[in-house]
């Protein structure tokens, strides 16, 4: 059976995150004989990191420290580490029903590359606030017009790839934030690696750390990555 990397990166989540690995631990321990999740601390001004490495002493896994604040740049931190043949990262919060996210990753036979979308033809496009919904929607336009990226959403927080797909594009990133997801398809995209979505509707969540002032970084950023690289 194929091993599991899970990255999970956390911004001052003192009071969820170590409800979130054990129950990571838990659930994908029983499908998976091969193991490791991957805490990545980033740039927190809370006890997540103590919190993190108390429970070392509970279950098995890695702790790492990125002071650099960014999603991307906890990512790519973890990839670094990711030692099995599945390699995928889930939001701190557990925003998702696990169940379907273990037929999340049984459709990777099908492809190098899954990624959720809160998004289908035909149904109600979910978000737990405006702002996520701007945010998503923003991420999809410029995917498409500037990335020529076909999907319906790059920002899902659960995204599983096979490690040899992984090994072929992870060093040189460009972008450390939240567009960092953007980035990862699009140089899936250009190693010709098949990318498929699957739909999953997140449970009821209200934690984010997504402000409306980080957009325009982000939009340069990619930018940069797109006409420059």
């Amino acid at each position: 059976m194929k091993g599991l990397s899970l990255i999970v990166p956390v911004h001052n989540g003192e009071g969820f995150i170590k409800s979130s690995l054990r129950e990571y631990h838990s659930f994908f321990s029983r499908s998976f004989n091969k193991i490791e999740i991957i805490a990545i601390c980033n740039a927190c001004k809370d006890n997540t990191f103590r919190e993190c490495e108390f429970l070392k002493n509970e279950i098995p896994m890695k702790v790492l420290d990125v002071p650099r604040r960014g999603k991307g740049y906890a990512l790519i931190e973890g990839f670094s580490h990711a030692k099995y043949e599945l390699v995928g990262f889930l939001d701190a919060d557990n925003p998702f029903d696990l169940n379907e996210i273990l037929k999340m990753i049984n459709s990777l036979e099908e492809a190098d590359a899954i990624i959720a979308t809160k998004f289908k033809k035909g149904r109600l496009k979910f978000q737990t606030s405006f702002l996520r919904r701007t945010f998503s929607l923003s991420a999809a336009i410029v995917s498409k017009i500037i990335f020529g990226l076909n999907v319906r959403d790059t920002q899902a927080g659960a995204k599983f790839i096979k490690k040899q797909a992984l090994d072929r594009i992870k060093n040189n990133f460009v972008c450390g934030g939240f567009e960092f997801d953007i980035e990862l398809l699009y140089r899936l995209k250009k190693k010709n690696a098949k990318i498929k979505e699957y739909f999953i509707l997140p449970k009821d969540s209200d934690f984010s750390t997504v402000k409306m002032r980080i957009l325009p970084g982000m939009l340069c950023r990619l930018l940069k990555l797109r006409f420059l690289k």
